[in-house]
């Protein structure tokens, strides 16, 4: 059997970082510890994870004809990305994000979408589509999730979702008429909590689950960890301890290396240990494309105890 293909769809980015103690205040300038810059956007940061974890990834989104466009679509195809669905456009510069880095590793984020605006449904068709065996996208643009669902249902492939605040922020209406039925939807607790008005995470996951009724919903939880709500049944796994340099992309992470142990024929709890390690091996290196290959993860389970896992994976991947 040959590598499942992913695609993923939504924004590419230039992240620029920098490292502080504290926000500035109005007409303030305050001193950052350290600053770097790397590749970002969502969508982007799960097609890295993707390809380090052994499938073949393929990412569709959008950026402008400006040096930085290049640059980072090239960082994509040093990834082993396939970058060919990549819009190039002339008339807006590609997307930029500023990232302030709180020392315990937390993090604030100011974006300029730019070119990733040019991504239109009509894209999401072809041979862009040849061979897929799942479609995530992360993002809250609601015709694009339209149209990655429908091509991904008519084409028999699985997908998910990850729309972050901005899809949280339509309501439950909007959000249950649009993913109904979806295989997976990511969000974290923040999101939960926007999107059903409950703080509790358990809850709030129960509320959404109860009006989408995706075949999976998972909540990561931060440090505390991460669950899965499918069918009558919730699903919480504990985080690893360890200590954070910088959470960006994380959640990425996460998602991919869950996708990725999905597809490779992991349960539920174990899909959770897997992604809940990749995310943990993430935040102690700094950057969104932080996260670890695939012996690096079965390496890190292995030497806790879930040897197990890294047994069912260590040859599940053929190419």
């Amino acid at each position: 059997m040959g590598k499942p293909i992913v695609l993923s769809i939504g924004n590419l980015n230039l992240d620029i970082y920098m490292k502080i103690g504290n926000l500035p205040g109005i007409d303030e300038a305050v001193d950052a510890f350290e600053a770097y810059v790397g590749g970002g956007g969502s969508a982007a940061n799960f097609s890295v994870q993707i390809a380090k974890l052994g499938l073949s990834s393929r990412f569709m989104g959008s950026v402008g004809s400006d040096t930085v466009g290049g640059i980072l679509v090239d960082e994509l195809k040093t990834f082993g990305v396939d970058t060919r669905f990549i819009k190039r456009i002339g008339y807006e510069k590609t997307g930029t994000v500023a990232v302030l880095v709180g020392l315990d590793g937390s993090k604030r984020m100011i974006a300029y979408r730019g070119a990733n605006m040019g991504l239109i449904p009509s894209d999401i068709d072809g041979a862009a589509l040849d061979g897929v065996n799942h479609v995530h996208m992360a993002t809250g643009r609601t015709e694009i999730i339209e149209a990655g669902l429908r091509r991904s249902r008519f084409i028999g492939a699985t997908a998910s979702i990850d729309g972050g605040t901005s899809l949280a922020r339509k309501g439950i209406d909007v959000v249950s008429s649009l993913l109904k039925g979806i295989d997976v939807m990511f969000m974290n607790s923040v999101e939960a909590s926007i999107l059903s008005g409950v703080e509790d995470p358990i809850k709030a996951g129960f509320a959404i689950y109860g009006k989408v009724e995706p075949r999976e919903l998972v909540i990561t939880l931060g440090p505390k960890g991460a669950l899965c709500i499918s069918g009558d049944e919730s699903k919480v796994v504990e985080a690893f301890r360890v200590t954070p340099i910088d959470t960006t992309g994380a959640g990425d992470v996460f998602a991919a290396s869950y996708v990725s142990a999905r597809l490779m024929g992991l349960g539920i709890v174990e899909r959770l240990i897997f992604a809940n390690a990749a995310a943990s091996i993430s935040v102690t290196r700094r950057g969104a494309r932080s996260g670890p290959k695939l012996d690096e993860v079965l390496e890190f389970l292995s030497s806790i105890g879930y040897t197990e896992i890294a047994d069912k994976l260590g040859g599940s991947i053929t190419e």
